[in-house]
């Protein structure tokens, strides 16, 4: 019986991963490799040693094909909030008479929309349905088989900065791979930690990771809004570091320490032992309001976001959190959500064995491939 695995690469603000499954049973996914290269990354949607980022990506090509020993013709690349845009678009067809709503019906929609330019410098990646209004019923998720007048739909569409494209466009043909299809890494993401239900109203997923916190607004099978800014966990990494006059890998070793929860009294310390084989003792509550203070910034931005963002007053809608960048530190979801002011809950894919928030984006982007 013949394999029907996906390979998918995401790109991460410091880190490079690639996947290669196939659908297993019971939600589960039969992993054939993985892989992970550290790199430069990006920032404001510039990558920081784009010179460098053929080299990363061909460590990571190669590190796969070691385990994987077949011939990968086809990668699903994510990409991230911070290459993309989101756009909504509202589209109406109308019949002569009373019609039952096809396949074909919904297909026109989507080339019509398609059809459109948007941004000379951006491309569409995905199209999805927000919702439809079939005469005067509103909200539909599923308006097949339905009968009406007309039919206007509310899609969402997820625009790709087209140097992007190009650029890894170019680094794929270079290493032999003959197809390459784009993926929204927060589209995949929301889609991956959100059930069904959920979606029928606007739930954010946030997703704060190395150096990069983005805001998707999901809907439906869609997102309705997203936003990203330039700061994540090794924001705090190198606070800590500057905070207690120590090497940034020892600050990353420090964070790990790190529990937000408690509250000490002026005698109580994180105990250390550096890379340079000192034992260093840093008080608890000055470490923690170090970290609290990246972690303020953070969530300030994040609620600018959602005002400036939400089409509406959003304050009951529910916040999922992903990504390395805060779910790591014990009690960083928590104080998240205190600076917040709002109920934060971590998001996980819905796949046994890796429900952790750190693998929502790649397992989205599995689940998205192998759906296509």
């Amino acid at each position: 019986m013949a394999e029907n695995c996906v390979t998918v690469v995401e790109i991460g603000s410091s880190k490079l991963s690639c996947m290669i499954a196939e659908r297993g049973v019971n939600n589960t996914f039969n992993i054939k490799a993985k892989a992970c290269v550290d790199y430069a990354g990006f920032f404001e949607g510039e990558f920081i040693e784009k010179a460098y980022l053929d080299d990363a990506v061909m460590t990571l090509l190669s590190q796969i094909t070691s385990v994987y020993k077949k011939k990968i013709k086809k990668v699903y690349v994510g990409v991230p909030a911070e290459f993309s845009k989101v756009v909504t678009e509202n589209y109406q067809l109308n019949f002569k008479n009373r019609h039952t709503v096809t396949q074909k019906d919904i297909d026109t929609i989507f080339a019509k929309v398609s059809e459109q330019k948007y941004m000379d410098d951006m491309e569409i990646i995905a199209i999805n349905p927000i919702e439809y209004s079939l005469d005067e019923a509103k909200n539909i998720q599923n308006p097949l088989k339905q009968k009406c007048y007309f039919i206007s739909a509310e899609l969402s569409l997820v625009l790709a900065q087209s140097s992007f494209v190009k650029l890894f466009n170019k680094i794929w043909s270079k290493l032999g791979i003959e197809q390459v299809e784009y993926l929204s890494e927060p589209l995949a993401e929301g889609l991956g930690v959100l059930e069904e239900e959920e979606r029928e109203r606007t739930c954010i997923v946030i997703d704060v990771g190395a150096r990069s916190t983005s805001v998707a607004f999901v809907k439906g099978n869609a997102m309705t809004n997203l936003t990203s800014f330039s700061m994540g966990g090794s924001y705090i990494t190198s606070d800590l570091s500057e905070a207690c006059g120590i090497g940034y890998q020892d600050a990353r070793n420090l964070k790990k320490q790190i529990v937000l929860s408690l509250k000490g009294d002026n005698e109580d310390t994180y105990e250390l032992a550096t890379l340079g084989g000192k034992v260093m003792k840093f008080p608890l509550n000055f470490v923690n309001e170090a970290v609290c203070y990246r972690i303020g910034i953070i969530a300030s931005t994040i609620n600018e976001c959602i005002r400036v963002f939400a089409k509406e007053y959003v304050p009951f809608y529910p916040i999922y959190l992903c990504g390395a960048g805060l779910t790591k530190i014990k009690g960083g979801k928590d104080y998240l959500a205190k600076c917040l002011n709002r109920n934060v809950s971590y998001g996980v894919p819905k796949v046994p064995g890796a429900d952790k928030p750190e693998n929502a984006s790649l397992y989205g982007l599995v689940a998205r491939a192998l759906d296509r």
